[in-house]
């Protein structure tokens, strides 16, 4: 049994050691599961009285919130004879003497009474608990003294387990990362008489019946460690899962950042209408100079003609729309009725873009009309193109307005 004893000291020290404190954000969800070590004293009130004989251990314990936990005890000692009867209190007449070895577990509830009257302390808290346990008996009995009819019972050796109900009261100091000191007492009553191995009178049929109780009080002392990553614990600090002040201001920020990104996209649409709507202006202020190019053409030696590229392509594109092709038509038609006039394109962009490659993409652009006109039956004699890129600006490229102002293809019929 020694051993044993000693294997299991040497399991919690191990175990103890592994328990390394981690900082932990605050706030963060507070430890609950802890691991104890505790010493102390027992004394039996019995049928024969008991010395005071030493008993060690260790607990599990679940704290669910400061005012609550849950405790589960395993703890080993021994009860030794005294030469008090705790009988009669009269000496231990019938020389009767026993050792039990035992080996107790129990399953407490602990409640802390002054968080139950309100306080807020997070130093020291006084608790009461209450469990039901199991204690394993090892019982060797001796009578040096039988005296008529305690000569047909000298005691009975056995390693009979028994039930008991635990009450107690503890007090608790909290010691600071992650590890507290109490002390506690508890009161012990077993359903029966099988501690100290010993009936009072034999010959009566309900001692037959092990119905005479055993009892007996225990002082243990000792230290908890808390399990987990967090510098707070359960039992003495309240967690509210969502009240973080660091979380709402996390969040507070990203609202505002939304709310930000939100006004600047609004801002970017309501842009976008003005643009539109001056893109729709320009559309039809070149339909209506389109409408009469084929006179303009025979009057005027020199006529110019600007148009967006926007209207003629896509984004970053050579490609010619469809809306787009019936306004090149009309160039097609003044150019038919007026063979001896030709035609330069110049295409144009703005600076989005490395300069060389706008560079490429304005000269891909005046030779796609170029394509679309011979494809339409205008000689390519008649026709030269050119490309300047971002060199040429309009306007300087300050704005989204300005760029769609630059990217533009102009075009000379003389």
């Amino acid at each position: 049994m020694k051993i044993f004893y000693k294997l299991c000291i040497v399991a919690l020290i191990a175990s103890l050691t592994l328990v390394s404190p981690v900082d932990a954000q605050e706030n963060q969800e507070p430890n609950r599961l802890s691991i104890g070590l505790m010493g102390g004293v027992t004394q039996g009130h019995m049928n024969i009285g008991t010395e005071y004989d030493p008993t060690f251990g260790f607990n599990l314990r679940y704290a669910a919130n400061p005012t609550f936990a849950i405790q589960t005890n395993f703890l080993f000692g021994t009860f030794t004879s005294s030469d008090e009867d705790g009988f009669n209190n009269q000496g231990n007449y019938y020389d009767r003497h026993f050792e039990n070895s035992y080996f107790i577990t129990s399953v407490t509830s602990q409640i802390n009474m002054l968080r139950m009257l309100g306080s807020k302390s997070e130093t020291v808290n006084l608790y009461a608990t209450v469990g039901l346990g199991l204690i394993f008996n090892d019982v060797e009995t001796e009578t040096r003294n039988p005296i008529g009819a305690w000569q047909q019972f000298t005691g009975e050796d056995h390693s009979e387990p028994a039930f008991f109900a635990n009450f107690g009261a503890g007090v608790r100091f909290n010691l600071g990362r992650r590890v507290d000191l109490f002390a506690q007492y508890d009161y012990n009553i077993a359903n029966d008489d099988l501690i100290d191995g010993h009936r009072t009178r034999p010959e009566l049929d309900i001692d037959l019946n092990r119905r005479t109780q055993d009892h007996w009080s225990t002082v243990t002392a000792g230290i908890q460690i808390k399990f987990g990553s967090s510098d707070r614990d359960a039992d003495w600090h309240t967690y509210r899962p969502g009240v973080d002040p660091a979380a709402l201001d996390r969040l507070d920020r990203r609202v505002t950042d939304l709310d930000g990104r939100v006004a600047d996209n609004t801002s970017r649409l309501d842009e976008h209408e003005q643009l539109i709507r001056a893109l729709e202006d320009r559309m039809n202020e070149l339909e209506d100079r389109m409408d009469n190019l084929e006179q303009l053409v025979a009057e005027m030696d020199r006529v110019d003609i600007t148009i967006d590229s926007d209207v003629l392509f896509a984004f970053d594109s050579s490609v010619i729309r469809e809306n787009a092709k019936p306004t090149l038509a009309k160039i097609v038609r003044a150019l038919a009725n007026n063979p001896d006039k030709q035609l330069s394109v110049a295409g144009h962009t703005c600076d989005i873009g490395s300069e060389s490659y706008n560079q490429g993409l304005s000269e891909r652009r005046a030779n796609s009309v170029k394509e679309y006109l011979v494809n339409s039956g205008i000689s390519a004699d008649r026709i030269s193109t050119s490309g300047y890129g971002e060199t040429r600006p309009l306007v300087p490229n300050q704005s989204e307005e300005a760029r769609m102002l630059n990217r533009r293809v102009e075009m000379v019929i003389q």
